[in-house]
């Protein structure tokens, strides 16, 4: 009798797992070995011949051991805890993630004065409506909406250029080998170099219809998204099929309603009396505390810094409506997500600048910021009116002795 009883509840469990895996996929992002790839989380997932970043730098299996766990092994492979993993897993079934990452960058740390067609080609962020006096040259502005894991509240990487039954765009990443450049025209042939070439080589499978995308937007694209007028319309072609992609079906495969989308999300996320426009937006030109801007940001935001200390990104983390699928509300930040991507924290912050553009002047690649000529003019005519007062009342108090 206990033995039927003991099969009994076993088949249960057995019956439930099932029913939980055919009404949702997020069964198989149960980690934390989910990332070391092996052939039971490639059946569980439908992952076979997938490539994963290992820990985010090569697309190579995990060399798990008995006893490892997620990505850590002994030298020379990766040794990196979970939390510290920031990799994304190409070719993945499109709808499979746990929320979204609303990525916002702010112009003056990432593009020039005036944008140059040709040496800022590869920048996706900057257009000519990034330089100086243009309406979206220095507010936060859209770089994309992320389709996110996240298993047990731990940071899990992400799905790119994703499958469904309208496209394959795992070919897009540049382990789809459809350019004849990759690694004959540079030694440090990237993703972004990739793109370029198969913009430049005119392949289809990789390139939306842009133009008539952009163009219903291009008002509101010079506001709230500049970059994406950038020329060859590759910021558009990237963030579809990188991220787009891997939630297509919510979108219909409509890229012009996920357009519009994120542009009402930025619109929100940054208007007047929203979070970031009261401790971000308000603060331009200053420095502000990181633990007091993620605080005051509800913990729903993680702050992306530069090696100065600088702002770069916000990503907001926003739930996924259970119904629809859509992001409807911004939420806390998974506390892996924080972890593996404080690039404040990396570089030592404890404060965030927010640099605004007559502030620094870019007059080299190798991001090394001077006053401009005006700014160091004025403060000499200033000392020499300080020096000349000076002088006068030493004066003065010379002829009373």
């Amino acid at each position: 009798m206990l033995l039927f009883y003991r099969l009994f509840i076993i088949s249960c469990y057995i019956v439930y797992c099932l029913t939980q895996f055919n009404s949702s996929n997020n069964l198989c992002l149960n980690g934390p070995n989910f990332w070391c790839l092996n052939d039971t989380t490639e059946l569980l997932c439908n992952f076979t011949n997938k490539t994963i970043g290992l820990c985010g730098y090569t697309s190579k299996r995990c060399q798990i051991k008995t006893g490892d766990s997620f990505c850590k092994s002994s030298p020379p492979a990766q040794e990196q805890s979970p939390f510290e993993f920031n990799g994304g897993l190409t070719g993945v079934d499109d709808n499979l993630f746990s929320y979204y990452i609303l990525s916002l960058y702010w112009p003056p740390s990432s593009c020039p004065p005036i944008y140059n067609e040709t040496i800022d080609l590869l920048h996706y962020f900057c257009s000519s409506y990034t330089d100086i006096n243009q309406p979206g040259s220095e507010r936060l502005a859209l770089h994309g909406l992320w389709p996110t894991f996240s298993t047990n509240g731990n940071y899990q990487g992400w799905p790119q250029f994703c499958l469904s039954n309208q496209n394959d765009w795992s070919k897009c990443h540049i382990n789809g080998n459809l350019c004849p450049w990759t690694n004959t025209t540079k030694d440090n042939f990237t993703q972004v170099d990739y793109e370029y070439c198969l913009s430049m080589e005119n392949r289809q499978e990789c390139l939306i219809n842009a133009t008539d995308i952009l163009l219903p937007e291009q008002e509101r694209l010079k506001i709230l998204a500049p970059g994406y007028l950038g020329i060859r319309n590759l910021f558009i072609n990237h963030e579809w099929t990188k991220h787009g992609s891997c939630c297509s079906l919510i979108f219909g495969y409509n890229i012009s309603y996920y357009l519009a989308y994120m542009l009402n999300l930025v619109d929100m996320a940054t208007r007047p009396g929203s979070l970031t426009y009261e401790y971000i937006q308000r603060y331009a030109g200053e420095k502000v505390g990181i633990n007091y801007l993620i605080a005051a940001l509800n913990q729903t935001a993680i702050i992306n810094c530069n090696s100065k200390c600088e702002l770069e990104e916000v990503w907001m983390c926003m739930h996924r409506d259970r119904h629809t699928g859509l992001p409807n509300r911004f939420v806390t930040c998974p506390p892996g997500a924080r972890n593996t991507s404080d690039s404040c924290k990396k570089a030592q912050c404890e404060y965030v600048f927010i640099p605004l553009r007559n502030q620094y002047r870019q007059i080299s690649t190798d991001n090394y910021y001077f006053p401009p000529l005006w700014t160091t003019l004025l403060s000499i005519i200033f000392l020499l009116i300080l020096l000349k007062y000076l002088i006068l009342g030493f004066g003065t108090c010379y002829q009373l002795l």
